[in-house]
């Protein structure tokens, strides 16, 4: 098992900071109304994104959508087009697919390794940044 570092408090407080404005942005500056299983993922996406947990980010990034997809065709909000764009979008099935690949490993070589954990975290940073991007603008129905 290889050992990470916790961020340092400035780097937590930054990335929380980096979140928080994704979120407002998206909601152009008003609040980001969810249901509260999707409320509860965003807390827990929030702490993993701080402590740089890349790979748990993204999971919770597409679990978020997929909770407020299924509570807005549960209460029948939303059109037609936003529900296409969040489950067949290019941007979001790739969003799926990256969450797939780390949740059962269906191809040949591993979706990521300790080793990637340890030597490739801007990549992975990247990835869970552009996972948030996603979830926030497919919250705020931006999608």
């Amino acid at each position: 098992m290889t050992y990470i570092e916790p961020p340092s408090p400035r780097l937590w407080t930054d990335r929380v900071r980096w979140f928080d404005e994704r979120l407002r942005k998206a909601a152009d500056d008003n609040p980001l109304h969810v249901g509260s299983q999707t409320e509860a993922v965003l807390a827990e996406l929030r702490r993993v994104f701080a402590a740089g947990a890349w790979v748990a980010a993204v999971v919770l990034a597409q679990t978020a959508i997929d909770s407020e997809v299924s509570e807005r065709v549960e209460q029948a909000v939303g059109d037609g087009l936003y529900l296409n764009e969040v489950r067949f979008g290019r941007d979001y099935v790739w969003l799926r697919d990256r969450r797939n690949a780390y949740l059962h490993n269906e191809g040949p070589l591993p979706a990521v390794t300790a080793r990637d954990l340890a030597l490739d975290q801007p990549r992975l940073e990247k990835e869970a940044r552009r996972a948030v991007e996603l979830m926030a603008d497919a919250l705020a129905g931006r999608a």
